[in-house]
């Protein structure tokens, strides 16, 4: 696992730190050429609410020499799929990791 310059993982939900240890089997399990790097935790700038600044979401860079798509499916995969507690979103330029239970959950 990697960390970006300047990214925080400070206040990081035991579930993000979770999803991070998921990510970085699925890399190793892909054989992507670098470990999984977090380019944001509960810094940077994301929209208004966003679980970022709760330290329940990071970004991930997109694996180098993996299929971007088949990167994210697999890690969804790992996570519990399609309606679990967390979301995985393939963005333009990174993977968005988020922990958002459906249920109510305790701090």
């Amino acid at each position: 696992m990697r960390i970006k310059s300047g990214a925080s993982v400070r206040g990081l939900r035991p579930e993000i730190v979770l999803a991070l240890l998921a990510a970085a089997s699925v890399w190793r399990e892909l054989g992507a050429a670098d470990p999984p790097t977090v380019t944001a935790g509960v810094d940077g700038r994301h929209s208004r609410g966003s679980l970022h600044y709760a330290g329940a979401a990071v970004d991930l860079r997109l694996p180098r020499n993996v299929e971007a798509a088949q990167a994210a499916l697999s890690l969804e995969a790992a996570l519990g799929g399609v309606g679990g507690e967390y979301d995985v979103v393939l963005e333009s330029d990174h993977i968005h990791v988020e922990f958002q239970p459906k249920e109510a959950v305790d701090a």
